[in-house]
């Protein structure tokens, strides 16, 4: 059997791989973000006052230890809270809190106290995303009438059931998705 390829057939051909050959590979549509900072910034009602609380790790996890920044409140008052997140690998320095707002869809935060009755009536502050649903980069929080030690947990959820039982109020049970970020910042109540 004897094959015969016409000049057309063969540039055809080489046309084809060609072209599948340099083709771009598509890249995803989102990729994970590098968070190596989180400043938490807290004002008391009534105060002019902001204090910045930061946890750190520009290196992740190994290498060198991650700081964190003990976050000392008076007690039996209210607060109202920001979130910033920030990667400090690239420069200049990318502010992650900023694709979370974009993104607000697909991301929201979640608090907990340890012990509960320590920071307590987290409430969502505006943006929310398209839906209406909380973002969470705002917050605000009342303080226990007790000097206190205890601990704020900070969850950065993906992807979370916005319609979930209890996750608009900031329940994290029922929310699934992936953590981006969790961190528990130590807290003290006290008569500042």
């Amino acid at each position: 059997m004897k094959l015969v390829f016409s000049s057309t057939s063969i540039l055809l051909l080489i046309l084809c791989l060609f072209s599948n050959a340099c083709q771009k590979i598509p890249s995803p549509i989102n990729e994970e973000e590098l968070i190596t900072t989180i400043i938490l910034s807290v004002q008391k009602l009534g105060s002019n006052t902001i204090e910045h609380y930061t946890f750190e790790d520009i290196d992740g996890i190994g290498g060198q230890a991650a700081t964190i920044d003990s976050i000392l409140l008076s007690k039996n008052s209210m607060y109202d809270a920001t979130i910033t997140l920030l990667n400090k690998t690239i420069y200049p320095i990318d502010t992650i809190s900023n694709e979370v707002l974009e993104e607000g869809d697909v991301h929201q935060f979640f608090y907990a106290s340890t012990p509960i009755s320590m920071l307590k009536n987290f409430e969502y502050q505006t943006p929310n995303d398209i839906g209406g649903n909380p973002i969470g980069l705002n917050f605000s929080f009342e303080t226990d009438d007790a000097n206190t030690i205890g601990s704020l947990k900070i969850t950065l959820r993906h992807q979370p059931n916005k319609l979930g039982n209890g996750v608009s109020s900031g329940d994290i049970t029922n929310a699934n998705g992936e953590t981006d970020v969790e961190v528990s910042f130590p807290v003290r109540l006290t008569n500042v």
